[in-house]
């Protein structure tokens, strides 16, 4: 486990979107799958097909496949590197705005599943 941004972070794999918003805001966004390879509840480091800007934000949805929970929030993008398979590791940092979406994170990670909505959304 690795301690970044002050928080434990769990090895776990969880399924992840990637939402990305068109840069004209007529079409549709793009949304890319991706997986954790360790999550806190402050930030994942993510395992992705593609390369995204360093301080760009992303809309993220997590599947959390021990709490079987969905967890929506944005993040930005703190640190990033290509790995010799071709793949990409992204450290993204959370915007926690709602004390919801980090009960949920803590619950699942730390085993306590009292009275957890089954999804929580930032910013809708």
């Amino acid at each position: 486990m690795n301690e970044r941004w002050g928080d434990k972070r769990i090895e776990e794999e969880n399924r992840v979107v990637i939402e990305i918003s068109p840069l004209d805001g007529k079409d549709e966004g793009l949304e890319i799958n991706a997986f954790t390879r360790d999550i806190s509840p402050s930030g994942a480091r993510i395992l992705t097909e593609r390369q995204f800007p360093l301080d760009s934000t992303l809309n993220l949805t997590f599947y959390l496949s021990r709490s079987r929970q969905i967890v929506r929030t944005p993040g930005t993008v703190k640190w990033r590197k290509q790995r010799e398979d071709g793949l990409y590791e992204i450290g993204v940092q959370f915007h926690h705005g709602i004390p919801g979406v980090l009960m949920v994170l803590i619950c699942h990670l730390y085993g306590k599943e009292e009275a957890i909505p089954t999804e929580i959304m930032k910013g809708q």
